[in-house]
């Protein structure tokens, strides 16, 4: 009752298109969702960032599988969806990312090919700024979905960064050089790794090669959307 009265005085409105929500809705109106440029099946999302990978990374590639919800487009819903998770306070809607991940994970049986959920961390002065690190919410959701664990401990972000947005592969890869590191605890050989926004790839190369420096041997990826 006290939400529904709250929501009365205090609509809240989608993100994508500004459009109020009705009072049971997740933080995005059913029309942006089908708007959404859906990948048609997890299988042409993983052939898709595996494609990237081999092309940007051809002696770096993923061990593992991989999965994304949607094509990322300039100035379309989705992006300003994921804008007012990461910048605008809306961290409530990494958790609808995330169980809309878990689901298409376990949907196509990859809930059994890693031992735990990992985030990419975010610099401690970003988090700062935030308040939140939005891949962590995003992978507590699924982790939450697919019954795993959740580490956010096994590697940090030393090295504060700017933005990746804007930059060609050879500049965020300078960016983000030497900028993980193990955080010493013992490293599951199996590890899903989770980020918002998969472009160029180069932040999780770096993360991925940080793990296997502390013997992960197989690491899939899920990501809310593919830009590259």
């Amino acid at each position: 009752m006290r939400d529904d009265i709250l929501h009365l005085f205090y609509p809240c409105v989608c993100p994508g298109c500004g459009s109020q929500l009705y009072a049971d809705a997740e933080g995005i109106c059913p029309e942006c969702i089908s708007a959404f440029d859906a990948f048609g099946d997890a299988d042409a999302s993983g052939y898709a960032i595996m494609e990237l990978f081999r092309r940007n990374y051809p002696d770096d590639t993923l061990s593992g599988k991989a999965w994304a919800l949607y094509r990322f487009h300039k100035n379309d819903r989705l992006q300003r969806v994921i804008h007012a998770m990461k910048y605008e306070g809306v961290s409530s809607l990494g958790k609808v990312f995330g169980r809309f991940l878990g689901e298409m994970i376990a949907g196509c049986g990859g809930d059994d090919l890693y031992s735990c959920v990992v985030p990419v961390p975010l610099h401690r002065l970003k988090v700062f700024d935030r308040t939140y690190n939005q891949s962590e919410i995003i992978a507590r959701s699924v982790a939450s979905v697919l019954r795993k664990d959740f580490r956010n401990d096994l590697v940090v972000r030393k090295k504060y960064t700017r933005s990746q947005a804007g930059l060609s592969l050879q500049e965020r890869l300078r960016n983000v050089r030497d900028a993980f590191e193990p955080s010493g605890r013992a490293v599951p050989k199996s590890i899903l790794l989770v980020d918002d926004v998969l472009t160029t790839g180069a932040t999780v190369s770096a993360v991925k090669n940080a793990l296997e420096s502390e013997g992960a041997e197989h690491i899939s990826l899920a990501t809310i959307a593919l830009a590259g």
